[in-house]
């Protein structure tokens, strides 16, 4: 189509030095990041527009689900859909976020790169394969099986999208962002037209998103950047992702709460719970964006005080998203009432402390990826994956006496203690000056 055309290839041509030497593997760290087309605020709002129009899209897709089911057979659904989340991290085992601050720093050639891409898809995809006939062997009255294709549609969007994020082009994002939700949702209406349970079907129009987002993102990458289809498989593709991997496979079990919580504190808390934990993600995502267009930026920065003068034109991003935390908490028993009614009155309690909760943690994501984005990423791994094993504990045994509430709360008091540590981290090792 001519607008992709156009979007894809605007202003390449200023650009042209740098396709040469990093097609040729002799980027060096002054010729790495290209100018972007526009700047990190407009780049940081257009993401997190995107960004948060797609997460209102998805409540809406659980809302419907929810409605279309009882508590119980609904957290069976989400339950796996959570699980196949959560997969993705421990497949990924950050090398996405190594990719792009290497490839924005000039350390990697796209050589190098796509041979790592290849090898990581085949192997998910195998992998994929395997768990999900595995659970349709094992388990076959539950719904487990349909983490595999989640977890493989997922993976392959994210990975198609970090050439893009390491050029600085968070702008072009926003449109695979957009196709993803857009085509869940249109892919979600069409089966429930022709009589299919939403709450069924979710998986599969989360799947068909990621898919389309892949394509569009594929298609938004100059063809000098995209990485290579016939190429030689890495033996590695996780090499020197050590640390990112530790902390990406954290992030990634942080959405085991739902399914632990199935466990111990039964189905119906995991459907109350489940039916709002994404609620807060509109917010949540909204600093996402301003930390994912942040990373390459940061990543050429030497100093705290030459990374803040490159984000702070759009740290309204995450103050929008702190107040916006404030107000669910307040209004959360009107707005579970007005969305999926009063048969999930429990799940008021629930969404008020996820509110508060996401006030530490809308702090900890940007300070995270700075602090990755300036070599830092040891100690913050540690700090991720301590953080996350408390998490679920807390989900185990206040999920176990308190349902879904007690859920809810282990994952505030987790964040705080994430932030503290986070923050001792910057001020002891991070250059100030």
């Amino acid at each position: 189509m001519a607008w992709s055309r156009w979007i894809s290839t605007s202003n390449l041509q200023a650009d042209s030095t740098y396709l040469s030497v990093w097609e040729e593997g002799r980027v060096t760290n002054d010729d790495a990041l290209p100018g972007p087309r526009r700047g990190l605020g407009t780049q940081a709002i257009l993401l997190a527009a995107s960004t948060g129009i797609a997460q209102i899209i998805t409540a809406f897709l659980f809302i419907l689900a929810a409605r279309s089911a009882d508590p119980a057979v609904f957290g069976q659904a989400v339950a796996a859909i959570a699980l196949g989340t959560s997969l993705v991290g421990f497949v990924d085992f950050g090398t996405n976020g190594l990719w792009v601050r290497e490839l924005a720093r000039g350390t990697i050639d796209r050589g190098d790169f796509s041979s790592r891409f290849a090898s990581k898809i085949v192997i998910a995809a195998v992998a994929s394969g395997m768990f999900t006939v595995g659970a349709v062997v094992l388990l076959p009255e539950g719904s487990y099986w349909m983490a595999g294709p989640v977890a493989l549609a997922l993976l392959l969007n994210q990975s198609v999208q970090v050439p893009l994020r390491a050029m600085a082009r968070a702008e072009l994002v926003s449109f695979s962002v957009l196709a993803d939700r857009i085509c869940a949702a249109a892919v979600m209406a069409l089966l429930y037209l022709f009589g299919a349970d939403p709450y069924a079907v979710l998986w599969l129009a989360i799947c068909a998103g990621s898919v389309a987002a892949a394509v569009m993102g594929w298609i938004l990458t100059p063809k000098e950047h995209r990485p290579r289809v016939l190429t030689r498989l890495s033996i590695n593709p996780w090499r020197g992702a050590g640390y990112y991997g530790l902390g990406s496979v954290a992030v990634g079990a942080q959405t085991l709460d739902l399914p632990i919580l199935a466990m111990s504190g039964g189905s119906v808390a995991a459907g109350l719970y489940g039916a709002v934990n994404r609620w807060t993600q509109p917010m949540g995502l909204l600093v996402s964006a301003f930390a994912s267009a942040s990373a390459p930026f940061v990543a050429r920065a030497k100093t705290w005080h030459e990374a803040w003068g490159l984000i702070k034109r759009a740290i309204w991003l995450p103050l929008a998203a702190l107040l916006s935390c404030v107000l669910v908490a307040i209004f959360a028993p009107q707005i579970v009432e007005l969305l999926i009614g009063s048969e999930y009155e429990g799940s008021a309690e629930v969404l008020r402390f996820l509110a508060l909760g996401t006030i530490p943690a809308i702090l900890n994501q940007p300070l995270a990826v700075f602090l990755q984005s300036m070599g830092h990423d040891k100690p913050v791994a540690f700090v991720t994956m301590t953080s996350v094993a408390l998490q679920l504990a807390f989900v185990v045994f206040f999920g176990a006496m308190f349902g879904a509430a007690g859920a809810a709360i282990g994952f505030g008091v987790v964040q705080l203690l994430n932030l503290v540590s986070l923050a001792s981290i910057a001020w002891v090792t991070a250059p100030r000056k």
